[in-house]
């Protein structure tokens, strides 16, 4: 038998013996978003009561607006640097989602978050990455 008869045999045999892949999802940097958020609502549930309050429609609105996510986040990222300080896990995570949110075309004003209340800024940041969620959807960004 030929070295190259016996080198193809070799292949195919090695071929047949190779790992399967299981179809499972490549992980991507993308993913790393929902590790993101669940850090923050983790962060947050350590530090804070659940909220007893409910978003007013108006809050909900300014929350969902496309066009406010850019200026909501920063809002959320003062709050978080004056709360919990700029090296904060909160703020760093905050941070990551800066480059992949719209440029803010809105004139209307941001959400408000009352000065030193965890239980506001936790409701309302917990809606609003509820909303970053579906739209980095929207955009094929989010792995789950």
């Amino acid at each position: 038998m030929s070295s190259l008869s016996i080198l193809h045999l070799l292949l195919l045999l090695l071929a047949l013996h190779a790992p399967q892949a299981k179809g499972l999802p490549v992980t991507t940097s993308r993913s790393r978003y929902s590790v993101l958020m669940k850090e923050i609502m983790n962060d947050l549930e350590k530090i804070t009561t659940t909220p007893t309050d409910s978003l007013s429609s108006d809050e909900k609105n300014f929350l969902t607006k496309e066009s406010l996510l850019q200026k909501n986040l920063k809002v959320f990222m003062t709050f978080a640097t004056d709360t919990f300080g700029n090296d904060s896990k909160i703020m760093k995570n905050l941070k990551e989602f800066q480059p992949v949110l719209p440029t803010a075309t809105s004139t209307e004003n941001p959400i408000f978050i009352e000065k030193n209340k965890l239980g506001d800024f936790r409701m309302k940041l917990e809606e609003y990455l509820a909303n970053i969620r579906n739209y980095l959807k929207s955009k094929k960004l989010w792995f789950p």
